[in-house]
């Protein structure tokens, strides 16, 4: 750091020291690194989740949804793809905590470990090119594939004979098969974090074709009405408003909640006033800055459909496809 800036330092958590380099002499040391990252994360479930959540926020990040609308792998560059590599390598170091290598990303157990990420499409295996500065030391190897909904992720020691000896102008060059079959699985394709826009892609073009930053509240209500029961999270509700006050175009005073009202739609957030309907109709509980649209209708004495109670003692129920609604429940005191 320059001279004058020392100050600085003490603003942010610096990031843990690198201690002394300890020399990875087996396939072994890897099951070690693998060991030390579930006990990092809690366990093997939790390491798996966190490393899929890990990659989730990578893919979103590289999309940049709130400035550009963007939301799949198809709309990106060439350089953009590239670039979610460093996006997940930045990203996992941010979730585990781990100290810089010497020669690569990371330092675990004292060994150097490096990550790498790749795209995927299935039907297609997945390829890494690996820089010769890496052998002799442990390679992260991830890869997902948004459309499918799919990651996975292995360790491996790489050392000499393990990677192919063809090589491009930086002498990088993918596993053989002896590399391959060295992988220790972290998880194989585990299910990612869904792309709710990706899930359904037809109603996707239903909602992001009204184009220009004008129709933000227009794509905002064609997202409730074709996503009605699905959780959709902040990412979705900004990409799809494509302005900084996505959330707002969901709530009341102008926004979803007031302008579907009159068709039967409540928009369910984390306030406290839906958990009356979120525990009767067994929904997902929304965090902060998520939402889920559903469109409501009052029962009927003849209907055996999970229920809940208005202020009023009204008994309201989840609408049937096709079926009209006409005003939406009390749920809080106004």
């Amino acid at each position: 750091m320059p001279k004058g800036f020392e100050m600085l330092q003490g603003l942010q958590p610096l990031k843990p020291v690198t201690e002394t380099k300890v020399d990875v002499k087996s396939d072994s040391d890897v099951l070690a690194v693998k060991d030390e990252l579930e006990r990092r994360a809690g366990g093997r479930a939790e390491l798996a989740h966190r490393v899929g959540d890990v990659l989730r926020r990578s893919l979103d990040r590289s999309y940049e949804g709130l400035t550009t609308g963007r939301f799949h792998l198809a709309q990106l560059s060439k350089t953009e793809k590239a670039h979610t590599g460093s996006l997940f390598e930045v990203e996992l170091q941010k979730e585990f905590d781990f100290a810089d290598g010497y020669q690569t990303d990371y330092q675990i157990l004292g060994m150097d470990v490096d990550a790498k990420y790749t795209h995927s499409r299935k039907g297609m295996s997945p390829s890494w090119m690996i820089g010769p500065e890496i052998e002799g030391n442990i390679a992260l190897l991830a890869t997902a594939d948004d459309y499918e909904s799919l990651w996975s992720a292995w360790l491996v020691w790489v050392k000499q004979g393990r990677r192919n000896s063809g090589s491009n102008r930086d002498a990088k060059a993918s596993l053989n098969d002896v590399g391959k079959a060295a992988r220790v699985p972290i998880a194989v394709d585990a299910p990612l974090p869904p792309n709710t826009l990706l899930q359904r892609p037809a109603e996707a073009y239903e909602v992001m074709r009204f184009q220009g930053p004008m129709k933000g509240q227009k794509r905002i209500l064609e997202l409730c009405r074709r996503f009605e029961g699905t959780l959709l999270s902040r990412t979705t509700v900004v990409t799809v408003a494509n302005q900084l006050d996505g959330p707002k175009r969901m709530r009341a005073d102008g926004g979803a909640r007031t302008r579907l009202a009159n068709d039967g739609y409540i928009i369910i957030g984390s306030e406290a006033r839906y958990d009356r309907v979120v525990r009767a109709l067994n929904l997902p509980q929304p965090a902060k800055g998520e939402f889920i649209p559903l469109k409501v209708v009052r029962s009927r004495p003849e209907d055996t459909s999970p229920f809940f109670l208005d202020l009023d003692g009204t008994k309201w129920r989840r609408a049937t496809p096709g079926e009209l609604g006409s005003g939406v429940p009390k749920l809080a005191i106004t």
